[in-house]
């Protein structure tokens, strides 16, 4: 699988994962990705690593040049088309650069069969150049013409057009150049960088006649050309068929920057500080950049910096390696806003058989071992949000799904079991995403729902984790620990029923005056050091979200967890449930260590409680090492 738990020092390392399924994302776009993916669940695959690994470096290239006669339906190709010649190096099964460029073969391919088919046969030698999918990209003749286009771009028209221009949101300081680009007695450059009013960077590719383009894989790497290194020469006179030809690809690509993601960039690839400087002006500028391949029999100083990272990047050409890398800094430095709070995690409806709707979360990989986060009353999927960078670097999917009552949820039905339906909302999350044997991970007070469902569901688990797991709460005294709000809530859940969502209610203004922190700081011990992370404004943002996020369509959520809570029932382990493993701090005073070791019973093969002396009621927040360390135990487990 790639960098797993176990590679504790890697932790905010970029995951063979996660640069294979960048390699895919830039390429195929997320959507047709995304579907590859789920072909590669049902034909049996365990990581886009196995594929590539089964690829011969440069079958996927030999295969390009046979795309276009090749009949392509959708996704909808048999298994039997993702099995190709298992070729490996001297040394055994590749790695590094080998396999990167093994998956951008593979990539290529699948996109030219997408291309062939979307623009129906026409431009054949262009198919392993144009793009597909959803994104925005014009195909432009030597006059200007548009003759395809993708996305929300005109189908028709002259580029240099103030409609076209407009349309593309070029801005009036480039608007000259961007005439003269297209002028057809103009020295074409390589390769043209330019920023769009709207903050997109546009990547201008010169083709160079019909079939220039043709072969990709000789790029910058080592040589003085770029494709078939016709362009940036003088033109020869062109004939009304070559003027109606296809001469320049223009396409739409997503920038972002941030420093902690051209770190991680640059530790992966084996970047220098050349390097980094050239990518960062290539994908942030707001200049007008050309590159060309000489003038005068001179090569341009960033030609060979470029040649550089092509070798390391194992990218066929300059062009796909700068939609790759910018797809990969893009989505690490969103990786960090989501942890953050700062940005939202991707979300997904979720039907049920019982015809209630619920909501789902996405967090960490596209692709690796699937882990599903059963979030708990009060900080609900904070805890795991704040992981998004470990989660991705460790090639871990984490599916986080809301119960009935919060967010967007359904609210949960009135004679309805708030297990039975978590249950049901489990199978059907399991069933909608093709999971195979995923691993609970329960927070708090939703570790009695993944303890009920490792008992019913043994067969389709793999295993599951309890962190910081809660017990009923049918005493004063056990609700004792917990201060404020969250205590008379308790007691309320016991004792007072009636009077419960006047308390609920009230607590929830107490939340908005005092600030998130109270959603954690009410079950920390004082003297506790699980409360030096309250001086985290991360912490803070993050927790607010989530509660903002939980509380979209009310507080039946929490009454009806607390509720629960309140309920007596068997805690004691199953030896027919899924082979499962507690994490609880010793600091823990809402349910202390031997507490919850007495409720659980005596341990048995499948069951594992582990204690951390160091760690008290956050230790998800605290020493999310030890999830991960538990995690990678479990998944060891899995039979093959």
């Amino acid at each position: 699988m790639g960098k797993t738990a176990g590679d504790n020092s890697v932790s905010d390392a970029l995951s063979d994962e996660t640069v294979a399924a960048a390699v895919y994302a830039s390429v195929l776009g997320a959507a047709n990705a995304e579907a590859w993916r789920d072909r590669l669940n049902r034909a049996g695959y365990d990581d886009v690593s196995e594929l590539a690994s089964r690829s011969a470096i440069g079958s996927g290239h030999a295969s390009r040049q046979t795309a276009a006669t090749v009949g392509w339906e959708g996704l909808k190709t048999q298994a039997s088309d993702i099995d190709l010649t298992s070729v490996f190096s001297a040394e055994g099964e590749a790695t590094g650069p080998v396999l990167i460029g093994r998956h951008f073969d593979r990539a290529i391919y699948l996109r030219s069969r997408l291309a062939a088919a979307q623009n129906h046969g026409f431009w054949p030698e262009l198919q392993t150049v144009l793009p597909c999918g959803d994104r925005n990209w014009t195909l432009v003749s030597h006059e200007a013409e548009v003759l395809a286009a993708g996305g929300d771009w005109p189908g028709s028209g002259r580029v240099t057009d103030p409609f076209m221009s407009e349309k593309l949101q070029i801005t009036d300081a480039d608007l000259p150049k961007w005439q003269n680009l297209f002028d057809a007695g103009a020295r074409r450059p390589a390769l043209v960088l330019l920023r769009a009013a709207g903050g997109h960077l546009l990547m201008c590719q010169p083709l160079g006649g019909r079939a220039v383009f043709s072969n990709m894989t000789d790029g910058f790497a080592g040589s003085d050309q770029i494709g078939s290194g016709r362009v940036d020469r003088p033109l020869r006179p062109l004939g009304a068929a070559d003027l109606a030809a296809p001469a320049f690809l223009v396409e739409q690509v997503q920038t972002a920057w941030s420093d902690m993601a051209a770190t991680l960039i640059a530790k992966r690839f084996g970047f220098g500080q050349q390097e980094m400087s050239l990518l960062r002006r290539l994908l942030t500028s707001d200049d007008w950049i050309e590159l060309r391949i000489g003038t005068g029999g001179q090569r341009g100083p960033e030609l060979a910096v470029l040649g550089r990272m092509l070798t390391k990047t194992a990218a066929p050409s300059c062009p796909e390696m700068l939609r790759f890398l910018a797809h990969l800094i893009a989505q690490t430095v969103e990786d960090y806003k989501i942890a953050a709070g700062v940005a939202s995690p991707p979300q997904k409806w979720l039907s049920l058989p019982c015809g209630l709707s619920s909501r789902y979360l996405r967090f960490g990989a596209e692709r690796g071992q699937a882990v599903i986060f059963v979030h708990g009353i009060f900080d609900g999927i904070a805890g795991v949000q704040r992981l998004q960078p470990m989660l991705r670097a460790r090639g871990l999917q984490v599916l986080a799904p809301l119960r009935c009552g919060y967010g967007a949820s359904d609210r949960l039905p009135r004679q309805a079991d708030p297990v039975d339906l978590f249950i049901t909302q489990l199978e059907a999350l399991i069933d909608a995403e093709g999971l195979e044997r995923p691993i609970l991970l329960g927070h708090r007070s939703g570790c009695m729902f993944t303890a009920a469902a490792g008992r019913r569901l043994r067969d389709r688990l793999g295993g599951v984790v309890g962190v910081g797991a809660t017990l009923p709460l049918p005493s004063i005294g056990q609700a004792g620990a917990l201060r404020g709000h969250q205590r008379a809530m308790a007691l309320s859940a016991v004792h007072a029923r009636a009077v419960l969502p006047l308390v609920v209610r009230s607590w929830s203004r107490s939340v908005r005056q005092k600030g998130p922190q109270v959603l954690v700081s009410r079950q920390i011990a004082k003297d506790s050091a699980d409360r030096r992370l309250l001086a985290d404004p991360g912490l803070s943002a993050v927790l607010e979200q989530s509660h903002r996020m939980m509380m979209q369509h009310g507080r039946g959520g929490y009454e009806t967890d607390l509720r629960l809570a309140a309920r007596s029932r068997d805690t004691r382990h199953s030896a027919k449930a899924a082979p499962t493993i507690y994490l609880h701090g010793g600091e823990d005073t809402v349910t202390p260590a031997e507490r919850l070791q007495a409720a659980l019973g005596p341990g048995s093969a499948d069951l594992q409680i582990r204690i951390s002396k160091r760690a008290g009621t956050m230790l998800l927040y605290a020493q999310p090492e030890l999830v991960f360390a538990a995690i990678e135990d479990l998944r060891q487990r899995i039979p093959s």
